[in-house]
């Protein structure tokens, strides 16, 4: 829960890089320093300027109005479970990590979506009941090992790294945070990837608060306005709520600066995508999620008739697999990527956020879509318009994100919390009222992730007025 450098908070994981600090303490244990060795791929994913941590729980509203109250019940394994904690190292008794103010925990007891000792102290608990518990470091992150320091070559180290920066190493799905020890002259780097809080005994004050109970099944909108059953949409998740009345109220003017559209990383983006990276960002439930949504929407028009628009798109459009699109092109950065796309009809190499227009003229889409690249976009204002300018009247535009990013490259406001599921889709909700100004109508946000053990899948939508 929390590094050298301060109180780290619950969140939703990127498995590839998050830019907002998350709780240490409440890793999978298959991922924690004490169990694993280095990834077999080292190569460094991103610098990120605080630690990056994989937990398996997640982070949930404050308000919780999905949580069971049945005060018999006792915590077991497969219960998802609400905890509101305080963590303290024994040695000094200071805190470092809290869930006072903040939002509680969530995660399934028994799944090792948290680090053991904690795992057991929660299990026979019932709603209120409150334990204060000390963990060995063998039931948390284990004791210090200096086969954890590594070298990483001059020529894996990303540019602009630096002593006491949080990185990510890996590839594929095996991905570890380390710190940066030193950079030597000849640019190479030396990494611990011991956890921060290896070798340290922890006590928790902990109380059981609720047991989440998911609801599932959402009417939404759908092609030229009509009603559309998504029956596995989580209609009681913050982020399906997010852009409801009285709750949210549309700003009156356009809410954002420039510096909000700012990246770590300003280089020409030709150069960092340069290289085809035939892979998924997004795990196999997301995906899965996202094309069941897809067949949702695409089944109100026309088969074999209707024409699909993929942007930022790449070798993969997630979209179903017995799509019956008549035409379906695609946008992105990388020709090779896109020629191999087995879906397209058509494609155009585009670099958005360098020349923000698409090659195509007005009204020829029943629906544009895009997939986990949204928080890319530097110019949204002029993307979305030329989104609302291709579609044809009543078309939907579906965006849908996670929380996972390539982090140097994604504007500043969105990875101040990769977590804020709500809050991403308030954003988007933004570019969507404002691009242009009521062109959009029907502007709505839903929750479609498959579990709380699934990469989070979340999708904006709205129909051209």
């Amino acid at each position: 829960m929390l590094s050298s450098t301060g109180a780290l908070r619950t969140a939703l994981l990127a498995e590839h890089v998050v830019g907002k600090p998350v709780a240490g303490c409440f890793r999978t244990p298959a991922s924690a320093s004490r169990s694993r060795g280095p990834p077999a791929s080292c190569g460094i994913v991103a610098a990120v300027g605080a630690m990056a941590l994989v937990p398996g729980s997640r982070k949930v509203s404050a308000r919780l109005g999905a949580v069971g109250m049945a005060a018999a019940r006792e915590a077991t394994d497969g219960d998802e479970v609400y905890v509101k904690y305080e963590g303290r190292l024994t040695e000094d008794n200071s805190v470092f990590d809290s869930s006072e103010g903040k939002e509680p925990l969530c995660f399934i007891v028994g799944a090792g979506q948290v680090v053991p000792g904690f795992d057991r102290a929660v299990k026979g608990l019932k709603v209120g009941e409150k334990k204060t518990v000390t963990i060995s470091p063998e039931d948390a992150y284990g004791q210090r090992s200096d086969a954890m320091i590594m070298n990483i070559p001059a020529a894996q180290v990303p540019k602009g790294l630096q002593e006491g920066m949080q990185v990510m190493l890996g590839g594929g799905q095996q991905k570890m945070p380390a710190k940066v020890k030193q950079v030597l002259e000849d640019g190479s780097a030396m990494l611990d990837l011991n956890h921060p809080l290896a070798g340290k005994e922890l006590k928790f004050d902990l109380e059981l608060l609720g047991f989440h109970e998911v609801v599932k099944g959402m009417d939404m909108v759908g092609w030229q306005g009509e009603t559309v059953k998504v029956p596995f949409a989580v209609a009681n998740s913050p982020v399906s709520e997010a852009l409801k009345e009285p709750n949210w109220k549309w700003p009156q003017g356009w809410p954002y600066k420039e510096d909000d559209f700012r990246r770590q990383d300003e280089s020409d983006d030709s150069g960092f995508y340069a290289q085809p990276r035939f892979v998924t960002h997004i795990d196999e439930d997301a995906i899965d999620a996202i094309r069941n949504f897809y067949d949702v929407q695409f089944a109100q028009a026309p088969q074999g008739e209707y024409s699909v628009l993929d942007i930022c798109s790449s070798w993969i459009s997630h979209y179903p697999k017995n799509l019956k699109a008549k035409r379906v092109a695609i946008t992105g950065m990388v020709e090779q990527e896109l020629a191999a796309n087995k879906q397209a009809t058509e494609f155009a190499v585009a670099d958005l956020n360098k020349m923000p227009k698409l090659p195509y003229g007005d009204s020829e889409f029943d629906f544009v879509t895009n997939v986990v690249s949204v928080d890319y976009l530097t110019k949204p204002r002029d993307v979305f318009s030329e989104m609302h300018r291709v579609l044809k009247p009543g078309g939907v535009a579906i965006m849908s994100f996670s929380n996972r990013c390539f982090f140097t490259k994604a504007i500043s406001m969105w990875v101040r919390d990769m977590s804020d599921g709500p809050g991403h889709c308030q954003i988007v909700g933004n570019y969507f009222h404002f691009n242009p100004s009521g062109g959009w109508k029907d502007i709505q946000s839903v929750d479609i992730t498959k579990g709380p053990r699934a990469n989070p899948m979340w999708v904006v939508v709205a129909v051209k007025a």
